[in-house]
């Protein structure tokens, strides 16, 4: 180690610039006493400060070191220690081996929602301790986000957190926070809150997946803050199975976000479930290509009747009760892993024979019928921008919009199966009764659900939306269903007044 770079303390020598940011430079270190590497956050002060201001500004830096020693976490990166050099102070922190998420995704563009769920779950858990110890970040973005060599997650930079009740180091009317990442309310001037590092995170995984922050970027701040504040969110296109979810996180109320608990449950369960399908695939990829050169049998002579146009439009009526029973539990018993595989390889990756379903119709399980024609106009975005900034019920005496309808069956399918009971207020009167058979009937259809996402919801005006479903049942079943859902204003809000199944496909 040579000795010419400068000594901090008589102890840290600084090596490398690594980064630099708003607040100050970051290098990469050396410990003299203990023979290790470190981070070193040297405080940078604007030039032109009064002595005051200065003062106020090494305060922070002291506060910053006080709060985030606090926090023992694995995925976040611990400070070890804080100094002052030539009057400024200067905090000690982990080396971590990594990239930022920031460079990664200037290196890849997008990462696959797969991957963002495992970064977000492993983030998340690193807040969630932090909200706990009353800690709120206020800066979460791919910047403060690093990837470590074996890839694991790590939080950086709790520079401008605060502990909820303190008294706020930061003048008044000054924003703190990365524009493009803050949540509307902070944008607006209003405090920062554990909903906030929520949102930022939303933000910040939906950067990830799409490719730029959902409220765009911008070098005029001035201009993205006005976007973020008046909710201008671009609806997401590209991830996935999140979607649902980061709408969630995205929510213009901060009341109605979940949170980061849940955040961290949610993103964990559907990197699981991602990752159990990605297996799947793999393992039937093989026995479908020994299938396709197989030969075939020769076709069956069907006695029955040709169909007409009335045998194969969509009956809206359900099946007696003990008939749907009796189906849902007629489920083809497959042996061998290969075989369970190709199933679900046929589930995630077909949706086209359109094959009746025989599962239970009941709410938020539509009823059944042959697959419909697409409609041959455009169709619309799965949630507009609009409505996430306003309620996804529309006002008296204005007309909804696709997203507000796409919004409707999104936030129903967040809510089932784990709130029933506000789940059920979504559904009209007749629905409840015609296809859920009664509140104990809608129960126990969900109590044999495990997880149910939503995905490519398409508004559809003046009140229709078509969606894909997937249920994941806790006898490991999966259902993936193309459905059609009709829609009724009520008492101020959309609630699914009837459904009908166009394709599906289980395992």
């Amino acid at each position: 180690m040579a000795n010419t770079e400068p000594l901090i303390a008589g102890r840290y020598r600084l090596v490398t610039a690594l980064a630099a940011g708003g607040m100050g430079v970051v290098w990469k270190g050396w410990d003299e006493r203990l023979h290790r590497p470190v981070a070193i956050k040297q405080l940078r002060l604007q030039p032109g400060l009064s002595p005051s201001e200065a003062a106020n500004a090494r305060e922070r830096a002291m506060r910053e070191a006080r709060i985030t020693a606090r926090l023992h976490h694995a995925h976040a990166v611990p400070v070890y220690d804080v100094v002052e050099h030539e009057g400024q102070p200067c905090l000690i922190m982990q080396f971590v081996p990594s990239i930022s998420l920031q460079e990664a995704l200037r290196q890849r563009a997008t990462l696959p929602p797969v991957e963002v769920a495992r970064i977000g779950s492993e983030v998340a858990t690193a807040l969630s301790a932090a909200h706990q110890a009353g800690i709120v970040h206020r800066d979460v973005k791919p910047g403060n986000v690093l990837l470590a060599e074996d890839g694991t997650a790590k939080l950086t930079d709790f520079g401008i957190s605060h502990v909820l009740g303190d008294v706020t180091l930061t003048a008044t009317g000054m924003v703190t926070g990365t524009p493009a990442y803050l949540a509307p309310e902070v944008a607006r001037g209003q405090p920062a809150s554990f909903a906030s590092d929520v949102f930022s995170l939303g933000s910040t995984l939906y950067a990830a997946t799409e490719g730029s922050p959902p409220f765009g970027q911008d070098d005029n701040a001035m201009a993205v803050l006005h976007r973020v504040a008046s909710g201008q969110l671009r609806s997401p296109r590209r991830s996935g199975p999140l979607t649902p979810l980061l709408l969630q996180m995205l929510t213009a109320d901060p009341q109605a976000r979940p949170t980061m608990t849940d955040v961290s449950h949610t993103l964990a369960a559907l990197h699981a479930d991602s990752t159990a399908l990605q297996t799947a695939r793999a393992g039937a990829g093989s026995l479908a290509t020994a299938r396709l050169q197989a030969p075939l049998p020769p076709p069956r002579q069907s006695t029955a009747a040709p169909k007409t146009l009335a045998d194969v439009r969509p009956v809206d009526r359900p099946a007696p009760a003990k008939t749907r029973r009796r189906r849902g539990l007629i489920a083809p018993l497959v042996a061998g892993a290969l075989v369970v595989g190709a199933v679900l390889l046929a589930i995630v990756l077909t949706n086209r024979d359109g094959n009746k379903s025989g599962t239970p119709a009941v709410a938020g399980r539509a009823s059944t019928s042959a697959p419909a024609q697409a409609s041959s106009g455009p169709r619309s975005a799965a949630v507009s921008a609009t409505s996430l900034a306003t309620p996804s019920s529309s006002p008296p005496g204005r007309a909804a919009t696709a997203g507000q309808l796409a919004r409707a069956i999104t936030d129903y399918y967040w809510l089932v199966p784990r709130d029933l009971q506000e789940a059920w207020t979504r559904l009209t009167t007749a629905y409840q009764n015609s296809h859920a058979g009664g509140f104990s009937g809608y129960q126990q259809f969900w109590s044999q659900v495990k997880r149910v996402s939503v995905s490519d919801a398409d508004g559809q005006l003046p009140n229709s939306v078509q969606a894909t479903i997937t249920y994941m049942y806790k006898d490991h079943r999966v259902v993936v269903e193309r459905t059609a859902f009709q829609l009724t204003m009520s008492g101020g809000q959309w609630k699914i007044d009837n459904s009908t199944v166009l394709s599906s496909q289980s395992g």
